[in-house]
C-alpha cells in the first residue's frame, strides 16, 4: 500500500508515492517534533549552568591558591602550639580506631567493608592535610 503526501515545496503538483516504512518514520518525526525542540532548550539551558559552576568553581579555587599562597602564619604561643597538637592527635586517635574496624572487619572478609577502610584511608590523609601545611607554612614565611 502506498500512501501519497503532498511535496512540501509544492514544485510539481504529482503527489509523491510513499511506502509504509517512510510514512511512519515522518509521522514519528512531525509528532515529536515539539517534545525534541523542549528537549534542545533544557539540554542548551542546563549547558550554560554547567559552564557558570565551571567557571565560578575555577574562580574560587583561583582565589583560594591565592590566598594560601600569600598566607604568612605568625609565632604561635606554646598554649596554641599544646592545643592545636592535642586537637590533632585526639582526631588521628579517633581516625585510626575508626580505621582499625574498619580493617579488622576487611579482614574478617566481610563482603561491605572495603569502602569502610577506603574511606577511613581518605580520613587519615585529611586527617595529616593540616599537620603538612603547618610544617611547610613555617618553613615558607622565613624566606
Amino acid at each position: 500500500m502506498a500512501v501519497t503526501a503532498q511535496q512540501a515545496l509544492g514544485i510539481g503538483r504529482r503527489p509523491l508515492r510513499v511506502g509504509r516504512i517512510r510514512y511512519g518514520l515522518w509521522w514519528l518525526d512531525q509528532s515529536t517534533a515539539g517534545v525534541r525542540s523542549r528537549m534542545r532548550a533544557v539540554a542548551g539551558g542546563a549547558a550554560v549552568a554547567g559552564r557558570e559552576l565551571r567557571w565560578a568553581t575555577e574562580l574560587s579555587v583561583r582565589a583560594t591558591v591565592a590566598q594560601l599562597d600569600h598566607a604568612r602564619p605568625g609565632p604561635w604561643s606554646d598554649r596554641r602550639l599544646l592545643l592545636c597538637a592535642t586537637v590533632l592527635a585526639v582526631v588521628a586517635l579517633a581516625v585510626a580506631l575508626l580505621l582499625g574496624f574498619g580493617v579488622a572487619r576487611w579482614v574478617m572478609t566481610a563482603s561491605d567493608s572495603l569502602p569502610f577502610a577506603a574511606a577511613g584511608a581518605l580520613a587519615v590523609g585529611l586527617v595529616l592535610l593540616p599537620l603538612v601545611y603547618l610544617v611547610f607554612a613555617s618553613k615558607r614565611g622565613g624566606h
